[in-house]
């Protein structure tokens, strides 16, 4: 008897152990909202947050690949916000562990709840582990959410699955409005389950209305929803117009359906007096009128949509060309055996889901591609610490196809299981470098600090304004260049927005407000447009650039403007150093007035065209009062184009032999250098930069050469046409 009480007391003491241990490690895990900070990532952070605080119009003033309620997933916190973003976080990830724990009681086996769990746990211990770096991010958990109730929709009742999809719908519209690539996962994963769902009910002659009427409901409840939210001045206009819409719609379809109902019971009359004449059938009386519901609401809300400002398709134009464009622009080539290991899981993944369509479950098997596709693309287009993305996925992923499979099957699964947490560990210990110690991740004292911020909110208040501060303080400029600019509107090129905050400046961001990001033509031509008709009256101007790009490559026609309309401030004629040694200290550039701008800006004039051939140097022949820029198209081949949407385009480099004898290789980026990159000077350091925007011409080039890691993805010929313009006046 005293044994069974000890083994029971034994049991309570483990399982109580159990859940103290579970209760810190989610208290840990809690997502806090990051202050203001200085760097690259952390002022597209900050500029996020402070433009929807000012509510800049998204797709218009601001483009981004993130949206106007991109804030509440990756944006600093500010005075006006952080709360609103505290709590959205502790919704997404008390909602994610939720629905997680949800499944987890519906599965049947032990192992099958471990791996899910497991799967779960890895990548929210991985957010603590890799600093500056949120590898399962809010958007991630929506994602997964969101999969999570598709897996299980199917077991709702028959009259709640309709309104179920809706919601869905709705849900991913409020995605694209946070992040485009979240609503193409929300949104284009239900589209693929219920284009899944119409196959097997085609299949097995099974009616497949209610399928079919979903997707319209799911695409227009995705749009209304991201028209309705678009901008926050615009919400009770365009709930107006939305709500006209509707009744227009429901009147028309409510009225033809009548009409129609009652010429099928007069039909049905008439067959009894003759028995002789047939009736319509009374399936397509039953749905006429939800279809002349669809087709008017369709056609108000595409008129609608057109003529509003701001406009949704402006928004999810621009969102796609910043999109698409990052493949190339942003590519980074890692380690080839990671890369191939990825694959290899890859592949397996998809086999796994190929034997689950089969099995009939092909909707939540397109939805599961879809996911695993994207994370795959988004993890490796930039191979670095982004490798973690798809690493964290992967498990998630086969846990879920782990219940549907066979009894057979399963074994397979979770061979692949083991594989993906072998690759996790594999990936992971690749960071070498970037990882922090488990006990500073999940220190008590972190705990007691998240504890507190949930029991006394003002605490997390005071805590992020003191580090923001203190993060600031470093990019405090002297205070006569305060004087200069003070109220006067200014941008800062290419990307430190965080000075903005630290010194109270009056921002006017342009659209695409970190110059790498203008990665396509018609991003930089936005960009030119804006500073061209409404230009700041001065720019800080850093002489620097990411992934070995020049400085003066990033976004080519803007550019040529700004060194055509602006010079050197005589009041602050030197370069600006702020407290932080890591950053390049700037200059402060005055816009000159238009009846002074300079020889640069007449109309440039074509020199000469020619077909360049790949690894082949072309000389530059400039005189001493005169520039070139080059204007350089680069053809994808068939493959390239098919490999680029799908994978990534690898960097493009250009290699330059300066006067002097000098040699440095540069990345250029193809889908925006026909906009006109200097060739013919291309400064090396803070000196020769000053010396440039002083009127002068250093660092001249003597010829240059494009080189690809993979030129097959282009056509051999390089076409380039040479523009001349005059010597910067003084």
């Amino acid at each position: 008897m005293r044994q069974l009480i000890l083994k029971q007391c034994k049991s309570s003491i483990a399982f109580l152990c159990g859940i103290i241990s579970v209760f810190y490690l989610l208290i840990a895990f809690i997502p806090i909202p990051n202050a203001i900070d200085i760097g690259l990532d952390n002022s597209w952070s900050y500029a996020i947050s402070r433009v929807a605080a000012d509510q800049l119009i998204f797709g218009k003033d601001i483009i981004f690949t993130y949206g106007p309620l991109g804030y509440l997933i990756s944006g600093s916190a500010l005075e006006q916000n952080v709360f609103t973003v505290a709590f959205f976080r502790l919704i997404v990830y008390i909602l994610f562990l939720i629905i997680v724990s949800l499944k987890i009681v519906k599965l049947k086996t032990n192992l099958q709840k471990i791996a899910l769990s497991l799967s779960v746990f890895l990548p929210l211990l991985t957010n603590n582990l890799i600093p500056n770096y949120i590898i399962l991010t809010p958007d991630y958990e929506l994602i997964f959410i969101f999969i999570i109730i598709l897996s299980e929709i199917d077991t709702l009742p028959r009259n709640l699955i309709r309104y179920c999809y809706l919601g869905l719908g709705a849900f991913s519209g409020f995605c694209l409005l946070t992040k485009f690539t979240l609503g193409i996962y929300t949104l284009g994963s239900l589209i693929l389950f219920l284009i899944g769902n119409i196959y097997s009910y085609i299949k097995s002659n099974s009616n497949n209305n209610v399928s079919f009427i979903s997707i319209i409901d799911s695409l227009l409840a995705a749009m209304s929803t991201s028209f309705l939210l678009l901008a926050p001045d615009y919400y009770l206009s365009n709930f107006n117009k939305l709500l006209i819409c509707l009744i227009i719609s429901g009147i028309v379809g409510v009225s033809i359906g009548f009409i129609q109902q009652k010429n099928w019971s007069i039909s049905v009359f008439e067959t009894r007096k003759n028995p002789n004449q047939t009736t319509t059938n009374n399936s397509f009386t039953k749905w006429i009128g939800w279809f002349s519901f669809y087709m008017v609401y369709c056609f108000c809300f595409l008129f609608t949509v057109t003529h509003s400002s701001p406009s949704l398709l402006d928004y999810l134009r621009n969102s796609l060309e910043i999109s698409s464009g990052y493949s190339s622009a942003m590519s980074t080539v890692g380690s080839h055996w990671i890369l191939g290991l990825a694959i290899s899981e890859l592949v397996l993944i998809y086999i796994l889901l190929i034997i689950i369509a089969r099995k009939g479950n092909v909707g939540f098997a397109l939805a599961l591609f879809l996911v695993s596709t994207l994370a795959f693309k988004h993890g490796f287009v930039r191979q670095d610490v982004h490798i973690m993305i798809f690493a964290c996925c992967t498990p998630i992923i086969i846990s879920l196809c782990i219940p549907i499979s066979s009894i057979r099957i399963q074994k397979l699964s979770f061979l692949l299981y083991l594989y993906a947490l072998f690759l996790f560990l594999v990936f992971f210990v690749s960071l070498e470098g970037k990882i922090t110690s488990i006990y500073h991740s999940l220190s008590p004292h972190k705990v007691s600090s998240h504890l507190s911020y949930i029991f006394r909110p003002d605490t997390l208040k005071s805590d992020l304004r003191a580090s923001s501060a203190t993060n600031l303080s470093l990019l405090k400029v002297p205070e006569d260049v305060t004087n200069v600019v003070k109220n006067k509107k200014i941008d800062i090129v290419p990307w430190e927005i965080a000075l903005v905050p630290a010194n109270n400046f009056n921002w006017k961001p342009r659209p695409i407000f970190q110059s790498y990001s203008a990665y396509t033509t018609s991003l930089d031509d936005i960009n030119f447009k804006s500073l061209s008709t409404d230009s700041r009256e001065y720019i800080f101007y850093q002489f620097k650039a990411i992934d070995s790009r020049h400085p003066f490559f990033d976004e080519p026609r803007t550019f040529f403007y700004i060194s055509c309309y602006y010079q050197i401030s005589s009041i602050i004629p030197d370069f600006i150093n702020v407290r932080s040694n890591p950053f390049v200290p700037s200059l402060i550039l005055k816009h000159l007035l238009l009846e002074q701008k300079s020889d640069l800006c007449l109309p440039s004039t074509s020199s000469k065209t020619l077909l360049l051939n790949w690894n082949t140097s072309q000389s530059i022949l400039a005189s001493n009062d005169s520039v070139v820029r080059a204007k350089v198209k680069f053809n994808y081949s068939v493959f390239g184009k098919i490999y680029k949407t799908l994978f990534r385009s690898p960097p493009v480099m250009m290699q330059v032999t300066y006067v002097d004898g000098f040699k440095q290789s540069y990345r250029i980026i193809p889908e925006n250098s026909e906009n006109g990159i200097f060739v013919s000077h291309l400064p090396r350091d803070n000196n020769e930069v000053r010396a440039f925007f002083q009127g002068h011409l250093p660092a001249p080039v003597k010829s240059f050469s494009f080189n690809a890691t993979n030129s097959v993805l282009y056509k051999p010929n390089i076409e380039i046409i040479f523009l001349s313009s005059k010597k910067q006046s003084s």
